[in-house]
């Protein structure tokens, strides 16, 4: 494959993970939360198929997440390469892209945890249901959590990419968007902001034009003392 083709494929990383969080949402239906009541939430977890379905749900969020993490590598390695600050904010991208994949990581156990355990010890486990909605606040704090510490991710991206050109004006323009959809995502709706926002930037990487702007290393400083 060449370096060119390998660069696309990157850069289409961060599409699989839209795609999961899609059918995540999609499989979550008519899940419980931490209103519901004991008999709901008994319910649920007393059917084999709900309990399959969130088990199921896991590993897809999770294997999105795994193609995420080579996204974020991919982004990580355009901005250090196109900026000329140092890779500050590079590494501030780089951080950020990790602390959002983790904090997704633990919100998704989080949320997954109750079928495993009843699956998998049966009559030994007797779910208390105030232990479920225990869960689901630290899931959903870890995930609202993921979301605003993920900003700075498109904030950086944004900022390089108004000052080196590497991305078009209206994507740079979308990158602060999306930024900002991930600092209001205790509202939840600007989640959704955040997450076309990655569709959007992982599709232009992935099927830019061939005569679109390339990266190219920023010029090194001049030494001391030069003109």
């Amino acid at each position: 494959m060449s370096t060119t083709a390998w660069k696309r494929v990157s850069g289409a990383m961060g599409i699989p993970f839209v795609i999961a969080v899609i059918v995540t949402i999609a499989l979550a239906g008519n899940a419980p939360d931490d209103q519901s009541s004991d008999e709901k939430i008994l319910d649920y977890y007393a059917s084999h198929s709900n309990r399959v379905k969130d088990i199921t749900t896991f590993f897809v969020i999770v294997v999105g997440l795994l193609l995420l993490v080579w996204f974020v590598g991919h982004v990580h390695a355009v901005l250090r390469a196109a900026s000329d600050d140092g890779g500050r904010a590079s590494s501030i991208a780089g951080v950020s892209g990790g602390l959002f994949i983790a904090l997704l990581t633990v919100s998704a156990c989080a949320f997954s945890a109750v079928s495993p355990v009843i699956s998998d010890a049966g009559d030994k486990f007797t779910l208390d249901p105030n232990t479920f909605r225990l869960l689901n606040v630290v899931g959903f704090l870890a995930f609202i959590a993921a979301f605003m510490l993920g900003s700075a991710f498109a904030f950086a991206i944004g900022v390089v990419a108004w000052r080196t050109g590497i991305l078009p004006r209206w994507l740079a323009a979308a990158s602060f968007l999306g930024g900002l959809g991930g600092l209001l995502s205790g509202l939840f709706i600007p989640i959704v902001v955040y997450v076309a926002w990655i569709l959007v930037l992982s599709g232009y990487l992935a099927f830019r034009p061939d005569g679109a702007a390339q990266i190219q290393p920023a010029p090194p400083a001049p030494a001391a003392g030069m003109p």
